[in-house]
């Protein structure tokens, strides 16, 4: 037990979300069992350096050895383990022979160490790994941004065994029930993205997050794409309700749909060090398997403060809350396909909004602390050692 939390449902067997779970890793030999008994269907990591969507100041600092053992005891405490290589540009390094090499060198090391499967989103190596690598499974990045029939059925014919699916689809049922329809595979929804809807910034942080590792080492990273988004969750709190994250009340909704899997995002949450967010982990995992929780904006990624880029201390975030007692029947309008997503012409979310979010705190100087961050960083003039933490 970490810092009090209880294990998931009591431990009690023989609930709707046994093994239905896809549950983050931070390496923390702690974490294994605070999780084991919600029965995760896999865990899920990376070595720091891996090209993927967290960058190496993100994750803690493991190496191929440790990770074995790690993976050796999970499978003992029947959880499966996916290794994570979810970068959306490699800058065609695939394509030269030293890349291939280092590829297939990785693979094989997946396959030895224990790993059930990888996660991938390049569309060439996962038809490298489904003929080089049967025997292990091929997991489809959400980064993929699959939310059609097409292109669900595309992948299914590479040979990739599980679909994350384009959080952009989550509260859209008809294509939900299309898209399962069309293919055989498992399907599978992250619950817990606190990005924007329709973030007209998705794939170009894709790709600045997968290209982290040269700017890190050229000392001149800094992420635009969080400073951007950031100011957007503050000042308008629909925005926390628009966002495609799924209700730990609301899972049955989508179990009943054929999803599979619940995949929960957060693997970078380490505040003050690699074990830090352990009882974070536990906490969000406790909640999905228990389909319960009292505030949803606790179990979220996405909504943490920025980060000075001058060294200084500036305006604490504000405190985001989202009651989830107060959100029953929320789903529902989504459910009946009444959402156009133009949120222009609409005020579902922001009537909901004013009912059960709740922003603690003074946001008008934070907000003014992230339009000076993004002057900042449009005009070149900061310094990214500060950064390096």
């Amino acid at each position: 037990m970490i810092n009090g939390i209880r294990p998931s449902n009591g431990g009690q067997p023989g609930t709707a979300l046994d093994r239905r779970l896809v549950v983050p890793s931070n390496w923390d030999p702690d974490l294994l069992g605070a999780v084991a008994t919600a029965k995760p269907a896999y865990m899920y990591g990376s070595l720091p350096a891996e090209r993927g969507m967290r960058t190496m100041l993100q994750l803690p600092t493991v190496g191929e050895e440790e990770i074995a053992e790690y993976v050796t005891e999970a499978a003992r405490q029947g959880i499966k383990f996916l290794y994570v290589m979810n970068s959306t540009c490699n800058a065609n390094r695939e394509m030269s022979e030293d890349g291939r090499w280092e590829f297939l060198q990785r693979c094989q090391w997946i396959l030895d160490s224990g790993f059930a499967g990888v996660t991938l989103a390049n569309p060439m190596l996962m038809e490298i790994v489904a003929r080089d690598f049967p025997e292990l499974e091929l997991h489809v990045s959400l980064l993929t941004g699959v939310k059609d029939p097409r292109a669900a059925r595309f992948y299914e014919e590479i040979g990739a065994s599980l679909i994350h699916l384009d959080p952009e689809v989550a509260r859209d049922f008809a294509t939900l029930k299309m898209i399962r329809e069309s293919v055989d595979l498992r399907l599978s929804l992250v619950v817990n993205e606190g990005c924007v809807l329709q973030c007209p910034l998705r794939g170009y942080h894709s790709n600045v997050i997968s290209h982290s590792r040269e700017s890190i080492e050229g000392q001149y990273h800094v992420d635009y794409c969080y400073y951007n988004c950031a100011g957007q969750k503050v000042s308008d709190p629909a925005e926390l309700l628009r966002m495609p994250w799924i209700r730990p009340e609301d899972i049955h909704v989508y179990l009943a749909e054929g999803i599979d899997h619940f995949k929960i995002a957060g693997r970078e949450k380490m505040g003050g060090g690699p074990s830090s967010h352990s009882e974070w982990i536990a906490k969000v995992t406790a909640a999905y398997h228990n389909e319960r929780c009292d505030d949803v904006a606790e179990l979220l990624v996405g909504l943490e403060g920025i980060q000075s880029l001058t060294g200084e201390l500036g305006p604490e975030p504000p405190d985001l809350h989202i009651d989830s007692r107060r959100l029953d029947g929320f789903i529902r309008y989504f459910e009946k396909g009444l959402c156009d997503l133009d949120c222009s012409r609409c005020d579902y979310c922001d009537a909901w909004a004013r009912k059960a979010v709740s922003v603690d705190g003074d946001a008008r100087s934070y907000l003014k602390q992230v339009e000076s961050s993004l002057d900042r960083i449009r005009t070149g003039s900061y310094w990214t050692r500060s950064l390096e933490v």
